[in-house]
């Protein structure tokens, strides 16, 4: 997840044309939050397995934040984006709503994560 933060995302953001960058982050989100997905079902299958109760409480809320991201939000944001019947501001300001649900969701499970690993540690 830190990785796609600081690496993937600003990277796209800098090189990519428009159009190139839709492209790229239409392609890439999906398998992103795929993976964050079976990872934190992984976590939480092992936890319940473990008997280990933060570690399922961490893992369950960080799946919900995958599929949140994966199954609500993304589809949400791509339809407003293709949307050609919105006006240009109530597009931009739609867009903007759900992208900054969808980073605070991700913060979120970044915050989470460093407090399932100090608390393991």
């Amino acid at each position: 997840m830190l990785f796609f933060t600081i690496c993937v995302a600003p990277v796209s953001n800098k090189i990519l044309n428009e159009s190139n960058k839709s492209i790229f982050l239409r392609n890439i989100f999906p398998r992103n939050f795929i993976f964050g997905l079976i990872l934190a079902s992984l976590a939480f299958i092992f936890s319940f397995i473990l008997k280990d109760h933060w570690s399922i409480i961490i893992s369950f809320i960080i799946s919900l934040g995958f599929i949140l991201n994966l199954f609500i939000i993304m589809p949400k944001i791509n339809f407003i984006s293709d949307n050609k019947n919105l006006n240009k501001e109530k597009k931009k300001k739609q867009f903007r709503n759900w992208h900054y649900s969808s980073v605070f969701i991700y913060l979120i499970q970044i915050i989470i994560s460093s407090i399932g690993i100090y608390l393991s540690i």
